[in-house]
C-alpha cells in the first residue's frame, strides 16, 4: 500500500472531530466546532473545525489542515509518527512503508541502550544516590522536578552501567559506540564514562533520550571536571538538542515566546517556578541548528544568560544569529550579575517578568552597553555587518530602520558601510507585492476546488503567470497538473499532498465559501488584475528614469489589454 493510500484510508477511517477533541475542548458552533486555538495565545474561540470536510482552520494565526496535520502539529512529531499514531487508533497495520517499518539498525540499538542506561540512573538515584539527593536538596530541586525530568545517579564504579546493560542482553562489541564508555588505553575493554555524578538526560525534542550530562558532586571532581558530556554518537550531535524542549514545546508555541538560559540548573528553576516556556542551550554558545529547531515554535527569543560578561557578549553572539535567521532576540539581564536559579530563589515570579518587560533588542542592548565596543563606530559596524545575512528583505529593512533610528544615523549612510550590492535598486516590484491583493488568484482557485470537470478548461484560458502571488500560482499548479479529480474532491487527503506552508493556504480555500460561478467573469478578473499590476510595475521604472522604447511598447500595449477587459465594468484605473 502506498503512503498516500494508507495517509487515505486513515483519515477515512477516523472522525477529526473526535481526534482534536481528544487533545482539546470543542463546543458545536452551526454546522462546525469551535475552540480556543491550541497553537497560539487568544481569548475568544476562532479555532474551527469542519466535520463535513474533515479539516481544521484557525482564523487567528491561519494553522489549518486535517487530522494528519493536527496530531503533527500539536505533538511536534514527525508525518509518519503523526500517521502511526492515528492508524493505531485506527486499527490499521501500516506495511510496506520504508518509513515506518521498525528495523533493528546499530541506531535502534543505542537508543534502547539509552533508555536502559537512563532507567538505570533514576533507579541509582532512589537507592544509592545519598550525595546526589543531597545536593539536589541544598539546590532546592524538588523531588516532583527530579522526576518530571528523569534525573538520575551514576553509581561510583568503573562497571556499574557495564554490567547492568550485560544483564539486559546488551552485547558489549557495542559499548563503545554509544558514548557512554571509555576505551581502555591497550583498547583491551571499556568502562563506565559517567561515574559519581548527578545524571541529566538529554532528550529529542520528540521525547527519546539521546545524550547525558554529569554533574560533579564534590568539589574534588569539580577540580577536574564541573560536568562530563555524551560525546556525539550516531543519535545525538552536540548543539543540536535544547534541554527542556520535548516537554516546554507546547507551552513555548502557546506563548509564543521562549526564555532561554545556559544551564540545566537554571531551566529547572524557571520550570519550577512556573515559567515553562523556557529551554537550556546545554552550556554551548546557541547555535544555528538550536535556533532553527525553535523557529518551529517561535520566532521570539529572550535570552536569559549570565549577567557577568561571558553571559553579556554570549548574548550578544547569540541574538546576532538569531537575527540572522530571521528571529526576533531580546537579551534579558538579571540584576547584580545573577543567574536565573539565584535570582528566582530571591525575588517573585511577578518580579521576574517585570525584568522581562525590558528585556531589549540586540540594537538597543548593543547602544546601551556601549563598552562592549572600542567606541561607537565599531558598535554599528558589527550590526550592519549581519544585515546581508538576513534573507527575509522585509526583516532587512526593518532591521536597518532600527539600526537608523537607535543611533540618529540616516539609513543612506548605513548603508555604504555594507556591499552596495545588497541594497542598491530596492526592487519596486517586492513593494507592491507586499501592498497587493490576490482575491482574484483566490476566487479561481475556489472555483477550481468545486468544480474539478472545469479545471483542464481553465488552464487552456490562464497562463500561470497570471497568478502573481507565488504561494497560489503554486497551488494553481499543483490543481492544474493533478489528473485525479477524485483528489481533488477529497479535501483532507489533498491537503496531505502539499507541504505545510501550501496546505495551510489551501485549508482557508476550502473553509471560504465565498466565490463566484462565472467562470467567464473569474478569467476576465483575472487577467485585468494583472495587467494593472503590470501596469503599476511599468509606471514605477519609468518614474524612475527608465524610458526605453520597449517599455513605453508594452506600456502601450497594456493600457490597450486593460480597455478591452473593462469595456463592461467600471473600474478605477491608475496610469
Amino acid at each position: 500500500m502506498s503512503n498516500d493510500n494508507t495517509a487515505d484510508l486513515v483519515l477515512k477511517s477516523i472522525n477529526i472531530v473526535d481526534v482534536i477533541s481528544s487533545y482539546i475542548s470543542l463546543s458545536k458552533s452551526g454546522s462546525n466546532y469551535k475552540a480556543r486555538c491550541p497553537f497560539h495565545e487568544e481569548r475568544t474561540a476562532s479555532f474551527n473545525v469542519s466535520e463535513s470536510k474533515q479539516i481544521y482552520k484557525c482564523f487567528g494565526c491561519q494553522k489549518a489542515g486535517n487530522a494528519i496535520t493536527f496530531v503533527r502539529d500539536y505533538e511536534k512529531i514527525s508525518f509518519y509518527e503523526a500517521l502511526q499514531k492515528l492508524a493505531d487508533k485506527a486499527g490499521i497495520t501500516l506495511k510496506n512503508s520504508t518509513q515506518t517499518k521498525v528495523v533493528n539498525t546499530k541506531r535502534d540499538l543505542i537508543y534502547t541502550i539509552y533508555e536502559l542506561a537512563n532507567d538505570f540512573f533514576i533507579s541509582n538515584l532512589k537507592k544509592h544516590g545519598v550525595s546526589a539527593q543531597k545536593y539536589l536538596e541544598q539546590r532546592q530541586i524538588s523531588s516532583e522536578i527530579a522526576q518530571k525530568f528523569s534525573l538520575g545517579y551514576s553509581l561510583d564504579s568503573y562497571s556499574g552501567l557495564k554490567s547492568y546493560l550485560s544483564r539486559n542482553y546488551i552485547n558489549s562489541d557495542i559499548f563503545s559506540e554509544t558514548g557512554l564508555f571509555r576505551v581502555k588505553e591497550d583498547g583491551s575493554d571499556t568502562y563506565d564514562l559517567f561515574r559519581d555524578r548527578l545524571m541529566f538526560p538529554i532528550h529529542s525534542v520528540n521525547g527519546r533520550v539521546v545524550a547525558f550530562g554529569g554533574r560533579a558532586l564534590n568539589p574534588e571532581q569539580e577540580k577536574q571536571y564541573k560536568y562530563v558530556n555524551s560525546p556525539t554518537t550516531d543519535i545525538y550531535t552536540k548543539g543540536k538538542e535544547l534541554y527542556g524542549l520535548y516537554i516546554t514545546k507546547f507551552d513555548i508555541s502557546k506563548k509564543g515566546a521562549v526564555f532561554i538560559t545556559e544551564g540545566y540548573l537554571d531551566f529547572l528553576r524557571l520550570y519550577e517556578k512556573g515559567i515553562t516556556n523556557s529551554v537550556a542551550s546545554l552550556g554551548t554558545a546557541l547555535t544555528k541548528e538550536q535556533i532553527n529547531l525553535l523557529s518551529r515554535y517561535t520566532k521570539n527569543l529572550i535570552l536569559l544568560y549570565d549577567g557577568d560578561n561571558p553571559g553579556i557578549k554570549a548574548a550578544v553572539k547569540a541574538a546576532t544569529l538569531a537575527v540572522q535567521l530571521g528571529c526576533t532576540p531580546k537579551i534579558m539581564l538579571l540584576p547584580d550579575k545573577q543567574d536565573p536559579d539565584s535570582y528566582l530563589l530571591n525575588h517573585s515570579v511577578q518580579d521576574f517578568y517585570n525584568l522581562s518587560e525590558n528585556a531589549t533588542s540586540l540594537v538597543n542592548f548593543v547602544q546601551q552597553n556601549n563598552y562592549l565596543f572600542s567606541d561607537t563606530r565599531q558598535a554599528i559596524q558589527m550590526l550592519m555587518d549581519i544585515t546581508p545575512e538576513i534573507e527575509d528583505h522585509i526583516a532587512r529593512e526593518l532591521y536597518i530602520q532600527d539600526v537608523s533610528d537607535t543611533f540618529n544615523i540616516t539609513e543612506q549612510h548605513l548603508r555604504t558601510s555594507v556591499s552596495t550590492n545588497q541594497f542598491q535598486n530596492r526592487n519596486v516590484t517586492n513593494n507592491n507585492i507586499i501592498s497587493y491583493k490576490f482575491e482574484e488568484e483566490r476566487k479561481m482557485l475556489k472555483f477550481m476546488l468545486k468544480n474539478s470537470d472545469m479545471i483542464k478548461r481553465i488552464a487552456q484560458e490562464l497562463d500561470p503567470s497570471y497568478f502573481i502571488n507565488n504561494e497560489l500560482r503554486y497551488m494553481y499548479n499543483f490543481l492544474k497538473d493533478e489528473q485525479n479529480e477524485d483528489l481533488i474532491n477529497n479535501p483532507p487527503l489533498l491537503i496531505e499532498q502539499l507541504e505545510q506552508n501550501h496546505a495551510e493556504e489551501l485549508t482557508k480555500l476550502f473553509f471560504d465559501e465565498d466565490y463566484l460561478d462565472n467562470i467567464d467573469e473569474l478569467i476576465r478578473q483575472l487577467k485585468l488584475r494583472k495587467y494593472e499590476y503590470d501596469l503599476r510595475v511599468l509606471n514605477d521604472k519609468i518614474a524612475h528614469g527608465n524610458h526605453s522604447a520597449e517599455n513605453l511598447e508594452k506600456k502601450y500595449f497594456l493600457k490597450k489589454e486593460i480597455e478591452k477587459l473593462s469595456k463592461n465594468v467600471v473600474r478605477k484605473i491608475m496610469y
